[in-house]
């Protein structure tokens, strides 16, 4: 994967139709890797966003499957700062599935992102 903020600069200097529709495509991928609670909780924490940021307050006080489609509807800087912690969510929850299901190999979209 590229550097953290390669992706974060990438997504920045989309315009904002664009970053509507990596959002959304990010926010696939993450709802593919079935995270955890403590993937949610780690991602949040190694995203280095603040807890009072809007994404990370609707992911800590809601369901995430609700808190997720809220996110989605946020625009300008808490549009960026849900892309981090989108990206960092999945990022662990991705790890964790390499670690335990995926072990022996799959077939998963979202682990081989470049391809898609």
């Amino acid at each position: 994967m590229e550097p953290i903020e390669e992706v974060v600069t990438w997504f920045h200097e989309s315009d904002s139709n664009e970053r509507g529709d990596i959002l959304r495509a990010l926010n696939m991928c993450l709802v593919q890797s079935h995270p955890t609670d403590e993937d949610i909780d780690s991602g949040l924490k190694s995203s280095g966003l603040k807890e009072t940021y809007s994404p990370c307050v609707l992911v800590l006080r809601k369901p995430f499957n609700l808190a997720r489609r809220k996110v989605l509807s946020l625009t300008g800087l808490d549009q960026e700062r849900a892309f981090r912690l989108f990206l960092f969510i999945f990022a662990t929850a991705d790890r964790r599935r390499r670690e335990t299901l995926c072990k022996g190999g799959c077939s998963h979209e979202w682990h081989n992102l470049r391809e898609l």
